[in-house]
Protein backbone atom coordinates (compact mmCIF):
# COMPACT_ATOMS: atom_id res chain seq x y z
CA UNK A 1 0.00 0.00 0.00
CA UNK A 2 1.45 3.53 -0.58
CA UNK A 3 2.07 5.59 1.98
CA UNK A 4 0.94 8.68 0.43
CA UNK A 5 -0.95 9.80 -3.28
CA UNK A 6 0.74 12.69 -5.19
CA UNK A 7 -1.09 12.75 -8.39
CA UNK A 8 -5.11 11.97 -8.14
CA UNK A 9 -7.58 11.64 -10.78
CA UNK A 10 -11.16 12.00 -10.72
CA UNK A 11 -12.81 10.37 -13.57
CA UNK A 12 -16.54 12.49 -14.21
CA UNK A 13 -19.59 12.25 -16.27
CA UNK A 14 -23.07 13.55 -15.40
CA UNK A 15 -23.95 11.22 -12.73
CA UNK A 16 -24.48 11.69 -9.27
CA UNK A 17 -21.99 8.80 -8.62
CA UNK A 18 -19.27 10.76 -10.31
CA UNK A 19 -20.48 13.43 -8.17
CA UNK A 20 -19.65 11.50 -5.06
CA UNK A 21 -16.39 10.48 -6.41
CA UNK A 22 -15.38 14.02 -7.37
CA UNK A 23 -16.10 15.18 -3.26
CA UNK A 24 -14.25 11.89 -2.24
CA UNK A 25 -11.23 13.25 -4.10
CA UNK A 26 -11.14 16.34 -3.51
CA UNK A 27 -10.69 15.00 0.30
CA UNK A 28 -8.48 12.52 -0.23
CA UNK A 29 -6.53 15.10 -2.21
CA UNK A 30 -6.50 17.41 0.72
CA UNK A 31 -5.58 14.41 2.79
CA UNK A 32 -2.13 13.53 0.93
CA UNK A 33 -1.32 17.23 -0.26
CA UNK A 34 -1.84 16.32 -3.51
CA UNK A 35 -2.78 17.65 -6.41
CA UNK A 36 -6.07 16.77 -8.33
CA UNK A 37 -6.69 15.94 -12.41
CA UNK A 38 -10.22 16.22 -13.20
CA UNK A 39 -10.95 13.71 -16.38
CA UNK A 40 -14.48 14.20 -18.03
CA UNK A 41 -14.33 12.57 -21.81
CA UNK A 42 -17.52 12.30 -23.76
CA UNK A 43 -17.92 9.00 -25.14
CA UNK A 44 -17.93 9.99 -28.87
CA UNK A 45 -16.87 6.17 -29.50
CA UNK A 46 -20.07 4.85 -31.31
CA UNK A 47 -20.51 8.19 -33.17
CA UNK A 48 -21.90 7.07 -37.47
CA UNK A 49 -19.95 8.92 -40.00
CA UNK A 50 -21.61 11.85 -41.30
CA UNK A 51 -18.75 14.37 -40.90
CA UNK A 52 -21.53 17.85 -39.79
CA UNK A 53 -23.67 15.38 -37.67
CA UNK A 54 -20.36 14.23 -35.80
CA UNK A 55 -19.00 17.62 -35.79
CA UNK A 56 -21.99 18.98 -34.05
CA UNK A 57 -22.34 16.29 -31.81
CA UNK A 58 -18.56 16.67 -30.14
CA UNK A 59 -19.30 20.42 -29.95
CA UNK A 60 -22.19 19.65 -27.73
CA UNK A 61 -20.46 17.35 -26.05
CA UNK A 62 -17.55 19.59 -25.29
CA UNK A 63 -19.84 22.54 -24.39
CA UNK A 64 -21.76 19.71 -21.52
CA UNK A 65 -18.74 18.39 -20.33
CA UNK A 66 -17.50 22.30 -20.17
CA UNK A 67 -20.62 22.88 -18.10
CA UNK A 68 -19.99 19.70 -15.85
CA UNK A 69 -16.44 20.64 -14.82
CA UNK A 70 -17.21 24.38 -14.05
CA UNK A 71 -19.65 23.42 -11.61
CA UNK A 72 -17.29 20.92 -10.12
CA UNK A 73 -14.66 23.35 -9.71
CA UNK A 74 -16.72 25.84 -7.70
CA UNK A 75 -16.87 22.92 -5.22
CA UNK A 76 -13.22 22.66 -5.11
CA UNK A 77 -11.71 24.24 -2.37
CA UNK A 78 -8.59 26.96 -2.51
CA UNK A 79 -6.22 24.67 -1.21
CA UNK A 80 -6.95 22.22 -3.79
CA UNK A 81 -4.12 21.85 -6.54
CA UNK A 82 -6.01 21.18 -9.53
CA UNK A 83 -6.63 20.41 -12.99
CA UNK A 84 -9.06 19.60 -15.50
CA UNK A 85 -8.74 18.00 -19.05
CA UNK A 86 -11.90 17.55 -21.22
CA UNK A 87 -11.02 15.14 -23.96
CA UNK A 88 -13.38 12.51 -25.78
CA UNK A 89 -13.27 9.35 -27.39
CA UNK A 90 -13.62 6.09 -25.83
CA UNK A 91 -13.75 7.47 -21.83
CA UNK A 92 -12.26 3.89 -20.36
CA UNK A 93 -9.41 3.98 -22.64
CA UNK A 94 -8.97 7.75 -22.52
CA UNK A 95 -8.71 7.39 -18.67
CA UNK A 96 -6.24 4.46 -18.43
CA UNK A 97 -4.05 6.16 -20.81
CA UNK A 98 -4.15 9.37 -19.13
CA UNK A 99 -3.55 7.97 -16.06
CA UNK A 100 -0.43 6.14 -17.48
CA UNK A 101 0.96 8.92 -19.58
CA UNK A 102 0.53 11.39 -16.28
CA UNK A 103 1.90 8.79 -13.96
CA UNK A 104 -1.20 8.93 -11.51
CA UNK A 105 -0.59 7.54 -8.55
CA UNK A 106 -4.93 6.89 -7.33
CA UNK A 107 -7.93 6.77 -10.09
CA UNK A 108 -11.00 7.92 -8.21
CA UNK A 109 -14.61 7.03 -10.01
CA UNK A 110 -18.46 6.64 -9.31
CA UNK A 111 -19.18 2.73 -9.99
CA UNK A 112 -21.55 3.29 -12.19
CA UNK A 113 -22.27 6.24 -15.04
CA UNK A 114 -25.24 7.57 -16.58
CA UNK A 115 -25.46 4.53 -18.82
CA UNK A 116 -28.73 2.64 -18.98
CA UNK A 117 -26.94 -0.59 -19.57
CA UNK A 118 -24.18 0.42 -17.06
CA UNK A 119 -26.25 0.34 -14.84
CA UNK A 120 -27.04 -3.11 -14.38
CA UNK A 121 -23.63 -3.94 -13.84
CA UNK A 122 -20.76 -2.53 -11.78
CA UNK A 123 -20.13 -0.45 -14.74
CA UNK A 124 -18.34 -1.39 -17.94
CA UNK A 125 -16.37 1.91 -17.60
CA UNK A 126 -15.57 1.46 -14.30
CA UNK A 127 -14.55 -1.71 -14.90
CA UNK A 128 -12.57 -1.85 -17.42
CA UNK A 129 -10.30 0.55 -15.88
CA UNK A 130 -10.12 -1.75 -12.52
CA UNK A 131 -8.66 -4.18 -14.63
CA UNK A 132 -6.81 -2.30 -16.42
CA UNK A 133 -5.17 1.24 -14.40
CA UNK A 134 -1.76 1.19 -14.07
CA UNK A 135 -2.52 2.53 -10.41
CA UNK A 136 -4.73 1.54 -7.18
CA UNK A 137 -8.55 2.57 -8.43
CA UNK A 138 -11.18 3.91 -5.81
CA UNK A 139 -14.69 3.17 -6.62
CA UNK A 140 -17.56 4.99 -4.71
CA UNK A 141 -21.14 3.93 -4.90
Amino acid sequence: MKESYKKILVAVDSSEQARRAFQEAVEVTRRNDAHLYILIVSDTNHLGSEPYAVDHIVKQARKAAGAIVESLEEMIPADISYSSIIDDGNPKAKIVAYAEAEKIDLILMGATGTGTFSRLLLGSTTAYVVNNAPCNVMVVR
